[in-house]
Order: C-alpha cells, then sequence, then structure tokens
C-alpha cells in the first residue's frame, strides 16, 4: 500500500534525474508507486467533440459513442475530487439530458474551474440552446467553483438564486440572458474578479455596482446595452466594443487601462462621453469604426488628469483623412500629463494619397511638457501625417518612432503591410525628423 507522501516523494526525486539528463532508475517499486498515483492526484477532464458529418445517421452514431465514452470515464472518478472539467461540444438537444448529468457530476465533484463551451449546430435553429440547470444545484455543491466558462446557453437563474459564492472569474459567451438575470446570477458572486460578456444581448443598461467589491477586470463585447455605468471600488481594466452608448465609471477609481471600440460615433461625442464616463484613466486605446469627424471643439472642461498612455487606431475614410491632425491634438489637449502617443494608420495608400481637400485650420500650438515617447505606424507620407511630425514643443522627449508598414494593435489583427510608398516615405521621414528633433531624441525610422 502507498501512501501520498511515498509516491510524492518519488516522483519528486525521478523528476529532478530527468531534469539532470539522468537516466531513472525504474525499478518494480518505482512502477508500482506510479500505478497508483492517478488516485491520489486532482484530475483534469477534458471532453471535447467537434464533428461535421454529411450523413446524419453517422454523426449520431460518433455522437452516442461520445457520450458513452465520457461516461465510462465519469463512472472511474466517481466520488473522487476534480481539479478541472471541460466539455466542448456541438450542441444538441438530444444531450440535454447528459449534458445535465456531467455538470451535477462536476460540482459534485468539487470541481474549480468549469468549461460548458457548446457550439450552435449548423443545422440547428439560433434560438436552440440548452438551459442552464439551476434547480440542479445547491450552495454547498457549488461552493468550491472558481472559474467558469459557458457558451450557448440560456440563463433562467430563478429568484431566490444566491450565486455562487467563490467565483472569481466568469465568461459568458452567446448566452441568452437579460439584465435582470444578470443583477439576480451577480448578487451573490461577492469574491469575483474578472467578468466577460460577449455577445450576451441585454438591450438594456448595464449597471455594476456592490457587491462586486472584487471585480477588477471587465469585458464587455457586441452585448447591445443601451449604457454601461459601473460603481465597483476596484476595477482595473475595462474593455468596451460595440455601439456608442454613455459610459459612467465611478470618477473616484483610478481605472488603469480601457481599450473603447466604439461603432459609429462622431469624434466629439466620443471624446465629451469619455472625458465624462473614465476621466481618471491611464491608459486608453480608442478605434472609433466609422468615425465622422465634425470641425468642432468639444465643449467639455473636463480633462484626462491621471492619462498617460494613448494608443489611437485611425482607420478612416478619405473624406475625413484631412482632419486626422484635429483628432490627435484633441486628445493630447485633454491628456496633459501625457506620455506616451501611440497612433496606428490603417486603410490603403488611396486614402492617405487622393485630394484630401483644404487644410485643417491651424491649431493653438501648446507645450506638451510631459511627452516623452512617440510612436507612429502606417505613415506614408500623407500631408495629414506629416503635421503629426511636427511636435516642436516637447521638451521631454525622449523617443521618436516611425514605421512606414502597418502595424495595428493585436486586439483587431498584427500584420505588417509594406507598400511601394514605404521605402521613400522613411527616407523622408527621417531626414525631417534629423532636422527637427534635438540630438538626444532617439530616432527609429523604418
Amino acid at each position: 500500500m502507498y501512501n501520498r507522501k511515498d509516491v510524492q516523494h518519488q516522483a519528486v526525486v525521478m523528476a529532478n534525474q530527468f531534469l539532470r539528463k539522468e537516466r531513472p532508475v525504474l525499478n518494480w517499486k518505482t512502477f508500482q508507486s506510479w500505478r497508483y498515483i492517478w488516485s491520489i492526484c486532482r484530475p483534469k477532464l477534458c471532453f471535447c467533440f467537434y464533428g461535421y458529418y454529411d450523413d446524419p445517421h453517422e454523426k449520431e452514431q460518433y455522437s452516442q459513442k461520445f457520450v458513452e465514452k465520457v461516461n465510462a470515464v465519469l463512472r472511474k472518478y466517481d466520488g473522487k475530487v476534480i481539479e478541472e472539467f471541460d466539455v466542448k461540444i456541438e450542441f444538441d438537444a438530444v444531450l440535454s439530458d447528459h449534458l445535465n448529468n456531467w455538470l451535477t457530476f462536476a460540482v459534485l465533484s468539487r470541481t474549480k474551474n468549469l468549461t460548458f463551451d457548446l457550439n450552435p449546430a449548423v443545422s440547428g435553429r439560433s434560438g436552440d440552446r440548452h438551459t442552464f440547470p439551476f434547480h440542479l444545484l445547491d450552495r454547498e455543491s457549488i461552493s468550491s467553483l472558481q472559474r467558469t466558462q459557458l457558451s450557448f446557453l440560456s440563463f433562467r437563474p430563478p429568484p431566490d438564486f444566491r450565486g455562487f459564492p467563490n467565483l472569481r472569474k466568469l465568461d459568458l459567451n452567446l448566452v441568452h440572458l437579460n439584465r435582470e438575470d444578470l443583477e439576480v446570477m451577480l448578487h451573490g458572486c461577492r469574491n469575483l474578479e474578472w467578468l466577460s460578456l460577449v455577445r450576451c444581448y441585454l438591450n438594456g443598461k448595464l449597471k455594476l455596482c456592490h457587491p462586486l467589491s472584487r471585480l477588477a477586470h471587465l469585458t464587455v463585447i457586441q452585448c447591445g446595452a443601451t449604457m454601461v455605468e459601473i460603481h465597483v471600488p476596484k476595477l482595473a481594466n475595462f474593455k468596451y466594443d460595440g455601439d456608442f452608448v454613455t459610459i459612467a465609471i465611478n470618477p473616484a477609481l483610478k481605472l488603469e487601462n480601457a481599450h473603447v471600440w466604439f461603432f459609429k460615433a462622431t469624434f466629439e461625442d466620443a471624446l465629451s462621453a469619455l472625458l465624462n464616463g473614465i476621466p481618471s484613466i491611464q491608459n486608453l486605446t480608442l478605434h472609433i469604426c466609422w468615425l465622422r469627424i465634425e470641425v468642432q471643439m468639444p465643449s467639455n472642461t473636463h480633462i484626462f488628469s491621471h492619462l498617460r498612455h494613448l494608443q489611437l487606431l485611425m482607420n478612416i475614410k478619405l473624406e475625413y483623412a484631412n482632419k486626422v491632425p484635429y483628432v490627435v491634438s484633441s486628445l493630447m489637449r485633454a491628456a496633459p500629463f501625457l506620455q506616451k502617443l501611440e497612433v496606428h494608420f490603417g486603410g490603403n495608400d488611396k486614402i492617405w494619397f487622393a485630394d484630401q481637400g483644404p487644410g485643417m485650420p491651424q491649431l493653438m500650438r501648446r507645450e506638451y511638457s510631459c511627452l516623452k515617447d512617440v510612436h507612429i505606424t502606417g505613415y506614408k507620407g500623407a500631408r495629414c501625417q506629416i503635421e503629426l511630425l511636427l511636435l516642436e514643443n516637447a521638451p521631454a522627449l525622449e523617443a521618436f518612432t516611425v514605421d512606414t508598414t502597418q502595424v495595428l494593435y493585436e486586439d483587431y489583427y498584427f500584420a505588417r503591410i509594406g507598400s511601394k510608398f514605404s521605402e521613400c516615405a522613411a527616407v523622408v521621414a527621417r531626414e525631417f525628423l534629423r532636422r527637427k528633433l534635438p540630438t538626444k531624441v532617439k530616432l527609429h525610422v523604418m
């Protein structure tokens, strides 16, 4: 009979032998001890079945075999603690009972990490979803759950549901629920630190407040929210992707990172909304798809008093190309303590070299006393881009990078796309900046 300490000691000895590139001593006693190591470990079970079959009968056969194998494995682990339980499968209504049984097994096994990643069936109706079986859960059975990822489910928690008491991370993707259902579920998640809502169509106001006192990371992507209001004390990272809405985050928060992707908005409205909604942001990434620019300074008198790093994705239409300096200058004026500026230009060369019409009126120059680092990508030497190089009033500037290839940030795509203009643009930019910038500034043009 082998106890836990004997097996763990033998495992450590053999691991050290492998690290020292020594041949481990394999004898009968070692073999016997390793035979039983599975019984003292907390296993991680992952069941994955994605199949595309032209013959429905063949698909049904493979699906049935998958169910039988999963059930056979679960019988072997009945009564044991399961560290992680993952099910990734194409949803079919005939699997509902099996899915409920597997979920019951997971919570009774005191699982810490639970994943139910269901894919919509190709031949199924878009409304077909598995209903999460709240009726099978009790407070004791879900007390071990710490991380949960759920996809393509229908959430209808009962009014008396008290949430997941020890849940730290909740990831919902294509989950059918409304604002009231979400509030009921989150009410008991007092230890939640990470929340992601992706394509969970709330079609209403998203409001997060007490008791989410530990929430530090929030992601809201394409959820149809009409407003986002957040009053939690420890939020550090916020990501929003969707239609232009009002965002109101407690101004007392020292929000570290915000990634905002607005669909269809004027620059003036977007800037005003951000100044009012997240004035304490430290690092901001901003992308406005289908950006419209009205040459009119926002009336808002607020500033980003904590903003240190600004990243802009400028993938705009031809008609607004000549207004790029106005956008950048307005944002920099609203961030007097900005230290790092990134501007990533997208789009094809026709946008930057077409007739852009009359230039913008000369904007009031000011000193950017805190600016240390400027990084521009997708530079083609267009007139509106050259104006961004005229940062003569930046006494603290230490580094200036101009990349003629197109490098858009990683949340969308990351690629280096050159063109026939790149080499010429690089030469001109290098010579121009060498004359304008102080010798102490590290210049990198590529």
